[in-house]
């Protein structure tokens, strides 16, 4: 078990061994039993004031969308910056990984200048030395003990009614507490993220951001978007926590009081709980988080909540395949519970094929490595040594009950412990067995009934979890049974989330986020009736092989109702179909058209028409 420093367990006056959260910290979730129709167009009744002519008096952001696409490549100085990846069988979600050293330009990232790659990213091993929560007394003495920030003083001298209203002077007023705000960003995410800094910038937020040193994020320090860029080394597990804590605490008395600390990237979240009820500013607990992170505590802390959820069973070791499959059926699926983003996400049908999945996933995490800081699965070294990622990833499974019915994103805003936003994002059929995605269209086409339903489950998941305050990306599907979680993500969702929840319904999620993370309450203003009707799509590889050239979209991309249509790989690089293994997406495509089901037709159309050069 790792242990704290001295410098840790001397600030929180805990024992250094993280353990379970004493009495005295858990508290029963609120849970909502009726949700405020103004928050969520789909339930949105006659009677509420639509907003539009308010809202009509705002300059709506009409950018071009950014899809999912990092942008960093080398900095202004002529050296390579360390970027994340995007997952790429998880992009609405938008967990970062690290770059694979077995992608074909591996010699790129050890290139890259002063520091090892390592260095520059936030791994598992990192999460899994953190501190536990604190307790509620020990929050309580420290936000007692920290003098406020200008702007919180303000906040907590103003009727929160006056702050939290669904009205133009709200929003006005609320931009003006943000605008000089004081807030650190712990890891920036992939550089396809940019805009949140530039968001963060034009609001007046003077931004601290914590990054790896080779970091591209140096390059907006340089651009003025950020106010500072301070470097730090992720290689030392052990001490991240504290070296984070020290620097804020620096940073803090060259800038002045703190107002925040977040993160859009879903590495940081663990350790911005913890930073945030350390310094006394607003945040979600550390359990909470974790219990989101964690699929089979989700599901325990739901069923606690006697809420609906699939059934489940942990498989520790072989003698639990049997039970598993007797508790919970079949068809089924096999997951990781934490740590290992999509390794070992497969559909198996009968006991057979559950047996064979077991040892195949369990054979892929003992044979998970480390090369040069990246997690590489399934494939054993060349000299035949075994995997040694077991400190980065948890090797425990769970069976679950297979899921029909269509799949849903649920994009909520939640302030001081309320849900003041909520939106569906329809997701299309999955490529399985991997569950690769492939489109998906806003507003819902699904009953009103339905997405009601879905909702409600959305937003008293996060309140059984604990969650409080933020983003959160919560994934559903309404089943035969009714709707039922899939997983919740603690932030922002990756990929298009941002841009789809911003066009369709004028509500802006990096905005809300900052609003939230800073204690300030918030009403989103939200429009009634959808302001663009939105389809995008993910072309996966239809055959495995070598990408020939990038001509092929050069058709669409400029087309007036295509909002983007991008290249997901490079040309010679290898992509796999879904014969061969997890298919690669090859291509991303957003578009817009007077009605949701055209915009559905559009797209569908182009994909089927991509004559892609795989040879």
């Amino acid at each position: 078990m790792q242990k704290r420093s001295a410098l840790t367990a001397a600030l929180s006056g805990q024992p250094n061994d993280p353990a379970t959260a004493p009495p005295e910290q858990q508290q029963q979730p609120i849970i909502s039993k009726r949700l405020d129709p103004g928050s969520f167009p789909c339930i949105q009744e006659d009677t509420v004031s639509p907003l539009q002519s308010e809202m009509g008096a705002l300059k709506l952001e009409d950018r071009s969308p950014v899809g999912s696409v990092p942008t960093a490549g080398l900095l202004s100085n002529g050296s390579l910056a360390a970027d994340y990846e995007l997952n790429a069988h998880r992009r609405r979600g938008g967990q970062e990984r690290l770059p694979t050293a077995s992608l074909d330009d591996k010699a790129r990232w050890q290139s890259i200048g002063s520091a090892s790659l390592k260095s520059n990213y936030i791994a598992d091993s990192v999460i899994g030395s953190l501190p536990r929560g604190l307790s509620m007394k020990e929050r309580t003495e420290i936000s007692q003990s920290i003098p406020q920030s200008p702007m919180m003083s303000i906040v907590s001298s103003m009727p929160s009614a006056k702050l939290g209203s669904r009205s133009l002077d709200s929003f006005k007023l609320r931009r003006h507490l943000l605008h000089g705000a004081v807030v650190v960003f712990v890891t920036a995410g992939y550089s396809g993220k940019r805009f949140i800094f530039e968001k963060a910038k034009e609001l007046g937020v003077r931004s601290v951001v914590l990054d790896g040193p080779d970091s591209w994020v140096q390059e907006l320090a340089r651009d003025k978007i950020i106010e500072k860029f301070v470097p730090l080394d992720f290689s030392e597990s052990t001490t991240v926590f504290d070296r984070c804590l020290a620097a804020i605490v620096k940073a803090r008395k060259s800038l002045g009081e703190l107002d925040g600390v977040v993160t859009f990237c879903e590495m940081a979240v663990p350790l911005v709980a913890r930073l945030a009820e350390k310094l006394g500013v607003p945040g979600n607990t550390p359990d909470s988080i974790d219990a989101a992170r964690d699929k089979h505590s989700t599901r325990t802390m739901m069923a606690a909540a006697k809420l609906p959820s699939p059934r489940n069973h942990l498989i520790t070791e072989p003698t639990d395949v049997h039970e598993a499959a007797t508790k919970v059926g079949f068809p089924a699926v096999i997951k990781p519970i934490f740590g290992a983003a999509s390794m070992g996400v497969v559909r198996v049908n009968d006991k057979a094929e559950l047996e064979a999945a077991y040892a195949r996933v369990q054979k892929e995490m003992s044979n998970a490595r480390i090369e040069a800081g990246a997690l590489v699965q399934g494939h054993p070294s060349e000299d035949g040594a075994p995997g040694n990622a077991d400190t980065w990833i948890k090797t425990t499974l769970m069976l679950e009950e297979y899921m029909d019915g269509p799949e849903v994103d649920v994009d909520l805003v939640f302030s001081d412990g309320q849900p003041v936003y909520g939106a569906i994002t329809d997701n299309w059929p999955t490529v399985e067995p991997y569950f690769n995605e492939t489109g998906s269209n806003c507003p819902s086409i699904l009953p009103a009934t339905q997405q009601q339903e879905l909702i409600t489950l959305a937003v008293q998941s996060c309140q059984a979890i604990g969650l409080t305050l933020g983003v959160f990306h919560a994934e559903l599907k309404y089943t035969s049974r009714g709707p039922r979680l899939i997983e919740v993500n603690c932030r922002m969702g990756g990929g298009p989330v941002r841009d789809t929840n911003l066009r369709v319904w004028g509500v802006d999620l990096v905005e809300e986020h900052l609003l939230a993370s800073l204690g300030i309450p918030t009403k989103p203003l939200v429009l009634k009736s959808a302001r663009e009707h939105i389809a995008e799509y993910s072309v996966n590889a239809k055959k495995t092989g070598r990408m020939q050239n990038l001509d092929w979209l050069k058709e669409w991309q400029g087309h007036p109702d295509v909002l983007y249509a991008n290249y997901l790989v490079k040309v010679g690089q290898k992509v796999t179909s879904v014969e061969h293994g997890m298919p690669t997406w090859v291509a991303e495509l957003m578009v817009r058209k007077p009605t949701v089901q055209e915009s559905i037709d559009f797209i569908t159309a182009i994909e089927a028409g991509l004559q892609v050069p795989i040879a």
